[in-house]
């Protein structure tokens, strides 16, 4: 089986907290934090975007960590998105 690099997005209930964090992997070692919600929903929803604006990108022009910066910042004004984190 040959190796290749896998896109995890997902959404992780922080226990404790009621707060839901919208994640995504791009390689082994680096996870973004794309935002905090209040809710299940909204966190999913974010995901839904970053797959929208990921597939929207040409190959090659936005694929790096690096470069989600542009999708954060467009959700950053959506109003139920909270604090945004970069974790490697």
């Amino acid at each position: 089986m040959f190796a290749r690099n896998q896109i995890i997005a997902c959404v992780v209930k922080q226990y404790g907290t009621g707060l839901y964090r919208s994640c995504v992997s791009l390689n082994q070692g680096n996870v973004i934090c794309l935002s905090t919600h209040d809710d299940e929903q909204s966190a999913t929803e974010t995901i839904n975007q970053f797959w929208q604006f990921w597939e929207a990108c040409p190959k090659g022009e936005t694929r790096r960590p690096e470069d989600v910066s542009l999708f954060i910042k467009s959700i950053s004004t959506i109003p139920g998105s909270g604090e945004i984190a970069l974790a490697a």
